[in-house]
């Protein structure tokens, strides 16, 4: 905890301090992997060690969703997007309730290009939260990088009742209609 504390502060030589006294004590501490890992992350000259801390939360607890939600944030920030996927979709797999990660998995396979599997997620999180327009907004814009137009519409529709004048949706919609009517009269 006091190395969380000096991390938030930005005072790093402390917080590592505390953070390699906290993982001598208790080696197998998955928070103090992650949060270390998460520190070292921001220094771009030490992402390798940041790297292998989270590889070993990973070895420590193979069914802990948060370990591979933070590794996938860190190989996502890194843009190392099929990398980033894969862990994404493991947590969403440990845990297909939460919300966060199912979404972060979603996006991630956006990134990578991995469309059709990225559909798929952005489908479970409207089942998630079915009254979250943003849910609804962002399957809708995957349907229609999919080519799947008359089922985007719907969920941008969808988005537009729970959340109407929303810019992004509105955008969007537009968007489509002017694809579709492209695609009407080609």
């Amino acid at each position: 905890m006091l190395g969380e504390a000096h991390y938030r502060l930005n005072e790093f030589a402390e917080a590592e301090r505390w953070y390699k006294a906290a993982l001598q004590a208790k080696p197998d501490h998955i928070p103090a992997h992650l949060t270390y890992g998460k520190m070292l992350a921001k220094n771009k000259t030490r992402l390798s060690e940041a790297e292998q801390w989270f590889t070993r939360a990973k070895q420590l607890a193979p069914n802990d969703s948060s370990v591979y939600q933070h590794f996938g944030q860190f190989l996502s920030e890194l843009e190392r997007h099929e990398e980033a996927a894969q862990h994404y979709v493991k947590a969403a797999e440990l845990a297909p309730d939460d919300y966060e990660i199912v979404f972060n998995a979603a996006n991630a396979l956006r990134q990578s290009g991995q469309n059709a599997e990225a559909e798929r997620f952005y489908r479970h999180t409207v089942t998630l939260r079915p009254k979250d327009a943003s849910s609804h907004m962002n399957l809708g814009a995957m349907l229609h990088l999919n080519g799947k137009y008359a089922q985007a519409e719907e969920a941008y529709l969808e988005a537009l009742r729970l959340k109407p004048d929303d810019d992004t949706t509105l955008t969007n919609l537009q968007k489509l209609y002017g694809l579709m009517s492209r695609l009407r009269h080609a």
